[in-house]
């Protein structure tokens, strides 16, 4: 027998093979197949690529476990979630949600109280401020002084700013039953801010049109078009910007649980 691996003529020791050459005992089914060396590069990328699934895997558990909590804490207690969840439910309108995002920040010192506080206001917003500041969480108070905010920039139209306390005044001089409740709080917001005893000549400097909007824009808690707050038509174009009209929420009112009770259903 010749050896597979040199040809040598093999001797037999103990019955078997050995090639005095090679100085190995081939056998009957020596294998000449040699295995490939591994390839260090093919390796590498074996390993990145675990280590990447890995780590990807890793990352979306992470993020499975812990996005939904947090998401759900920055809704219910911070400042932020709560003005993003007054916008959603009442439904601002995108322009007005952006323009308030950009322009105001907004501060809520109990985030878990929902009864408003204050010795004089339960919320504050004031023209050249860029915060809204609230003492408690209260919606009926946040929506009113985010139209505060919001009605900083439409009153920069002077026409608009004498609109509205004129077309309040023409609101509060109705006597439609649709629009009862509405005309009462019309009424109570021109005695309270028109200062103006004369209403065929008004001196618009000394009315107050930024509450002449924040309290009505409170008292429809954004559904301004039906409903028993309804406002007349003459009203809408003030409110359009603000409101799409139609609240992800019943509102306050509608269920008599407005912690203000004049905005509350009338007995």
């Amino acid at each position: 027998m010749k050896c597979p691996i040199c040809g040598s003529e093999t001797i037999l020791k103990n019955n078997t093979h050995w090639c005095p050459k090679c100085r190995i005992f081939p056998g009957e089914n020596l294998s000449l197949n040699v295995p490939e060396e591994p390839d260090p590069g093919k390796i590498y990328q074996q390993r990145a690529r675990r280590s990447f699934y890995k780590r990807l895997a890793a990352i979306f558990i992470f993020l499975l476990i812990v996005l939904p909590p947090l998401a759900l804490f920055t809704l219910n207690y911070t400042s932020f979630g709560y003005r993003e969840k007054i916008f959603y439910n009442y439904r601002f309108t995108n322009e007005a949600s952006s323009y308030l995002r950009k322009h105001t920040s907004i501060t809520v010192f109990n985030i878990s109280e929902k009864k408003p506080f204050g010795f004089t206001h339960s919320g504050y917003w004031s023209p050249g401020s860029n915060n809204v500041t609230l003492n408690t969480a209260n919606d009926e108070v946040a929506v009113h002084e985010f139209a505060h905010a919001w009605w900083e920039k439409l009153r920069q139209n002077k026409n608009v700013r004498e609109s509205i306390v004129n077309d309040t005044i023409k609101l509060s001089q109705m006597e439609d039953p649709r629009y009862a409740q509405t005309i009462k709080r019309a009424r109570w917001i021109v005695s309270t801010y028109c200062n103006c005893p004369n209403q065929e000549k008004i001196d618009y400097s000394k009315a107050d049109d930024h509450h002449f909007y924040a309290y009505m824009a409170d008292f429809t808690m954004g559904r301004f078009k039906d409903g028993p707050h309804a406002l007349p038509s003459l009203m809408w174009k003030y409110f359009d910007g603000l409101f799409t009209g139609n609240p992800r929420v019943t509102p306050c009112y509608e269920t008599n649980s407005c912690y203000f009770p004049q905005n509350n259903k009338m007995q």
